[in-house]
């Protein structure tokens, strides 16, 4: 056989080779673990995106006229009480938009909250009023419920 078509050969054995072994090798790389795993839920569990679990979620930020204790819900505004919860087995940023939905499930605000370097296991209670407090510039008494959307990271990129 001349030179040339062995080199031809060869070549075409070795292109098939690297094509086989990348094929295989695109089989083996490992799975990362499920970032899927985190909930939000508000105070004993509450679903915020009912109207029941909202109600028992929400926190009017204005005092009732004559009271030092009691929460004005027509008067803006309203705060979110929430906690979001990581049940992966690796940290991860947590991004959370919240919809604040009228009784015909229009939206009429949205509003976005976060949770850095969420340990595995661990939970991070928004803040319900002062610094950080999740709120909509509504009164209470106009959201039905919210819905929210969680965007879960992981802090570093995977190993390959």
């Amino acid at each position: 056989m001349p030179p040339c078509a062995l080199w031809r050969r060869s070549r075409g054995r070795l292109a098939l080779a690297a094509i086989a072994l990348t094929i295989v090798s695109c089989e083996t790389v490992p799975t990362g673990p499920s970032l899927a795993n985190v909930t939000l839920s508000g105070p004993n569990g509450a679903a915020i995106q009912t109207r029941a679990g909202w109600l028992a979620s929400q926190l009017p930020t204005v005092l009732a006229a004559g009271s030092a204790t009691a929460r004005d819900p027509t008067v803006c505004c309203c705060h979110i009480r929430a906690v979001v919860t990581n049940g992966n087995s690796v940290p991860v940023h947590v991004v959370m938009q919240f919809a604040a939905m009228d009784a015909s499930k229009t939206e009429l605000a949205r509003i976005v909250n976060f949770a850095e370097d969420l340990l595995p296991g661990a939970s991070y209670q928004i803040p319900d009023d002062g610094p950080g407090a999740a709120g909509f510039l509504l009164p209470c008494a106009a959201i039905d419920h919210v819905d929210y959307q969680l965007d879960v990271k992981a802090l570093n990129p995977p190993l390959l």
